[in-house]
């Protein structure tokens, strides 16, 4: 989510002169593949019939739909900067009407765009006795700002988000020389399965996955529907709160992984009673609210001793997502500081009037923080965009999957593999496909192994010796 201070100090003219540039390098890049196709191309076929004038006909072709593919993701990426910069230009002018508002009713303004009434102000102009009336107004004054303010952020962030996805999907057309690829990538803004699939495939992030098994993603969406909290909130809390031992042995039934259960559940019931369990790392004080506040939604668990409970919640990993998931429900209640997914993200683990008011103040400008709040912070932010992928291609339909990856696959020499390698990805979802291109005329063969089972030929014997040299006939 952009900030009060990342809307107001945009600068939506540059993004519309790189646009225009953008626009200009095109049309350069059209008039090139037109010249190398048609006028290049038609005198050569008039002046150079042999076989060498067809190889330099062909790689003049090949010179023009280079250039052709480079003016299509030009094009794309003027489309881009243009909707960027008129959705941003739009939102300021919201955010600058809202503003003064705002100051003419003697209100401030925090980073995330809530507001509230200025005290200093507030106490030069008080009164002896607090009008009913207008205390009501400076409720519905506050609303009308704040309302203002928040959708001019919301629309900003999301044409910045849309632009960064289509840029990132624009990088890697940078290297494709066929127009008809670059048409395909192209369909929708960049938001189709091939699209997804090439940035899933070249993404540089070094996150690691959402290290749980599939039936803990399925766990995710139905705690999703339940709470109204978001599935990719809590995926991120899963991805963060793993403990050690999920990391080294991934899934939930291998002898790490046991052995850190069992070493929590002891923890549990002997020397560290605040010890955090479960895959999203909840102290037992926090499932007993939870269960206290929503007992129809976990029956039959208020009366649990610890050790029942802490046993629960190590062994049905998937109501430990449900009670976490109810658990940001309840942070929403207050909305100081929770406003959004990451402010829900930072809260999970200090849900403190410190973390609040700076969640307030800064937002989701995580470069005023500090400590583990800060490390949290930019966690989050490096965890967005391979997630953001992830959902893409996980919402697709599986026919639309496999089509993507049968097209990466006929661009794949046959010994090598297609892995998108998402950060996560539900059941049945198709990351992977073995490429189908022909290999490189000079790239070495592996040996031709023989079938399992085939006899081994013969070793060859001594040689035989030479025969001497043969006699002299005779003379006559």
């Amino acid at each position: 989510m952009l900030t009060l201070d990342d809307l107001d100090r945009a600068q939506p003219q540059l993004w519309q002169q790189a646009g225009d540039d953008a626009a200009t390098t095109a049309t350069h890049c059209e008039n090139v593949a037109s010249v190398a196709r048609d006028e290049v191309a038609h005198t050569l076929a008039s002046a150079w019939a042999s076989p060498t004038g067809v190889t330099a006909r062909t790689r003049f072709a090949q010179h023009a739909d280079s250039y052709q593919a480079a003016a299509l993701t030009m094009r794309a990426l003027a489309g881009t900067y243009d909707r960027l910069a008129t959705a941003v230009a739009d939102a300021q002018r919201t955010l600058c009407s809202a503003l003064d508002f705002a100051a003419s009713h003697q209100l401030k303004v925090n980073q995330d765009g809530s507001c509230y009434i200025d005290p200093a102000a507030a106490a030069a102009t008080a009164t002896a006795t607090t009008d009913q009336a207008g205390t009501a107004g400076q409720e519905d004054q506050i609303r009308q700002a704040q309302s203002l303010i928040t959708g001019a952020l919301r629309d900003a962030t999301a044409a910045d988000t849309a632009a960064a996805e289509e840029l990132r999907t624009l990088a890697q057309l940078a290297a494709v020389t066929s127009p008809q690829t670059v048409q395909s990538v192209l369909v929708n803004n960049g938001n189709n399965a091939l699209a997804v699939a090439m940035r899933l495939q070249s993404d540089p992030t070094s996150v690691h996955p959402v290290n749980v098994p599939p039936e803990l993603i399925a766990a995710a969406d139905k705690a999703s529907a339940e709470t109204g909290i978001s599935k990719d909130l809590l995926l991120a809390i899963m991805w963060q709160e793993q403990q050690w031992y999920q990391n080294q042995d991934p899934g939930l039934d291998g002898p790490l992984t046991a052995a850190g259960r069992l070493s929590d559940w002891t923890a549990e019931e002997s020397l560290k009673p605040d010890k955090s369990l479960g895959i999203t790392h909840m102290k037992l004080a926090t499932a007993r609210t939870v269960i206290y506040n929503n007992p129809d939604a976990f029956p039959g668990l208020a009366g649990a001793s610890d050790a029942q409970l802490a046993k629960f919640i190590e062994e049905n990993p998937d109501q430990d997502v449900r009670l976490s998931a109810y658990y940001l429900q309840r942070l929403k209640q207050n909305p100081q500081g929770a406003t959004t997914d990451k402010q829900l993200f930072l809260l999970y683990a200090a849900d403190t009037p410190q973390v609040r008011n700076s969640n307030a103040e800064y937002g989701d400008d995580g470069s005023h923080r500090g400590g583990a709040i800060k490390h949290r912070s930019d966690n989050w932010d490096n965890l967005q965009q391979s997630l953001e992928d992830a959902d893409a291609w996980n919402n697709f339909s599986e026919d639309e999957r496999r089509q993507a990856l049968a097209q990466l696959a006929a661009q794949t020499p046959s010994d090598r593999t297609v892995n998108l390698n998402p950060v996560y990805a539900s059941p049945g979802v198709s990351t992977s496909v073995p490429g189908t291109a022909p290999l490189p005329p000079n790239q070495p063969r592996p040996p031709v192994l023989p079938p399992p089972g085939t006899p081994a030929p013969p070793r060859p014997g001594p040689p035989a010796p030479s025969p001497g040299p043969s006699p002299t006939p005779p003379a006559g």
